[in-house]
């Protein structure tokens, strides 16, 4: 079906595969930094996992934007082009635009004060982006299941 918004199972796996490990690779880097962090009398020192799991995640970021762009012409056009789940569309478009930014921020700014900032920034937004698609996915469904009627 040309015209079909609805993901095919090769593009949901895609998705949810690359969200997924970018969204864990995340979560396991604040939790081996935060809370395995070793501290010495210079204070927080690197734990030995986060490296791999930043290189993880900066290939799975990149990935990601791939998978972004494949779903502009599938998915985000088509959808607008109906008027359908547009607010929802607007805030997870948003979220994203967000996490991508700052993830170029982190990689790029040099000052320390300012990456501390763009570094909470970026993992608050990056940790509720689940929530944001859940929400976007729910209301794309009941809006499909209301037009049917």
């Amino acid at each position: 079906m040309k015209n079909n918004i609805r993901f095919s199972l090769r593009t949901k796996r895609w998705f949810y595969g690359i969200f997924g490990v970018l969204f864990s690779s995340g979560v396991l880097w604040l939790a081996a930094h935060y809370l395995f962090g070793r501290y010495d009398e210079f204070g927080i020192r690197d734990n030995s996992f986060e490296p791999l799991l930043m290189k993880i995640h900066g290939a799975a970021a990149m990935v990601s934007l791939m998978v972004l762009g494949v779903l502009i012409p599938i998915h985000m056009q088509r959808a607008w082009g109906r008027g359908r789940n547009r607010r929802t569309a607007v805030v997870i478009v948003s979220v994203c635009v967000l996490l991508i930014l700052s993830g170029y921020g982190l990689y790029y700014l040099g000052s320390e004060e300012v990456r501390l900032w763009i570094s909470g920034l970026h993992s608050i937004i990056g940790c509720l982006l689940p929530m944001v698609l859940l929400w976007h996915v729910l209301v794309g469904r009941k809006t499909r299941a209301s037009s049917r009627f």
